[in-house]
């Protein structure tokens, strides 16, 4: 009787000592932001490790599309060349321009690559953020140095047709990244963790045996829309008005600007999406977001790449596709 307890007593203490799958969280600072990543996982050791090989992937990424600080590539590249210049640019770097441009000629323009000389000159991006917006003559003058109509794809590279059109690729690298360090993750065994950056999330896989309980921002209030469980990998990224803005004589000035006027885009307060991967659901919230409700159609025929969307319009009103299930 006394061996049974004892060997019960023994059981009891290595089960006790047994490590247990929990939240293993890290934040480091890339892409302009706090990334935050989440394993869920029973060996700290080896998420930790594992967290920091996904930031140096997601560094790399950041480093190959930056057009900011003193890291060298081919998007700075192409955007110090004169016209008719021709510069091979990174197959990385190519293929998210290919990419880029498809989504431009879906979303109808409301996504641009090419608005670099518009981004700088509203200056939401910088170091030191403008509290007034820029004159109507200088943002003339920007809009005919954009337009994917004046980049071309020649033999060895590609080449601007206009002098001082610059790529910016803000609207969709920090998608790849994020896909890239996901990609990590899940090279490493990881299949259960969030990268979180900024609110720009890929998910992978379930919660242990329950679903990530994801919240949906509110663009205008501190309670959440809702929320959205997650059991699946899949990415949602939310672009809204309130990330890096400024009010001027009552009016909010924020950093998505519309291809076509030149100013921030007035058509919502927030678009979410949900997709297949992170860099789609970036590029597609800057699309959604700058054309409003408009594009809902063009997202239902899009089912191959799981986009669903959620809009909050700029009458507050909110709006979204059918497979975009939120909870209240």
């Amino acid at each position: 009787m006394m061996f049974r307890a004892l060997v019960g007593l023994v059981l009891l203490l290595l089960s006790a000592c047994q490590p247990t799958a929990h939240d293993i969280k890290e934040t480091r600072f890339l892409l302009g932001t706090l990334v935050e990543f989440t394993i869920f996982s029973e060996d700290e050791d080896a998420a930790l490790d594992a967290i920091h090989q996904a930031a140096q992937a997601m560094q790399k990424v950041e480093d190959s599309f930056t057009i900011f600080g003193d890291v060298n590539n081919s998007v700075k590249a192409f955007n110090q060349a004169k016209v008719g210049q021709i510069v091979k640019l990174d197959n990385a770097v190519e293929q998210l321009l290919l990419l880029s441009l498809d989504i431009h000629q879906q979303s109808q323009g409301a996504f641009d690559p090419t608005l670099g000389a518009l981004n700088e000159l509203w200056a939401f991006s910088g170091e030191k953020l403008s509290n007034s917006p820029p004159s109507l003559s200088s943002i003339t003058v920007a809009l005919e140095q954009t337009g994917v109509q004046n980049i071309e794809q020649s033999e060895g590279g590609w080449l601007k047709k206009v002098d001082g059109l610059k790529l910016d690729f803000g609207g969709i690298a920090k998608g790849l990244a994020i896909d890239e360090g996901a990609r990590v993750l899940k090279s490493l065994g990881f299949t259960q963790a969030i990268i979180n950056a900024g609110g720009d999330m890929m998910v992978l896989g379930s919660h242990g045996d329950k679903p990530w309980r994801i919240a949906i921002r509110h663009p205008r209030a501190e309670q959440p829309l809702g929320w959205v469980e997650v059991e699946q990998d899949i990415s949602i990224v939310t672009s809204g008005d309130y990330e890096r803005f400024y009010m001027y004589e009552g009016q909010r000035y924020h950093h998505i600007l519309d291809p076509k006027s030149g100013y921030p885009s007035q058509a919502s307060q927030s678009v979410t999406v949900m997709a297949a991967n992170a860099t789609l659901a970036d590029a597609w919230s800057t699309g959604l977001f700058v054309a409003g409700r408009a594009l809902s159609g063009v997202i239902g025929e899009r089912k191959a790449s799981n986009i669903e969307a959620l809009w909050v319009t700029n009458l507050g009103e909110v709006a979204k596709t059918k497979g975009f299930s939120l909870k209240k």
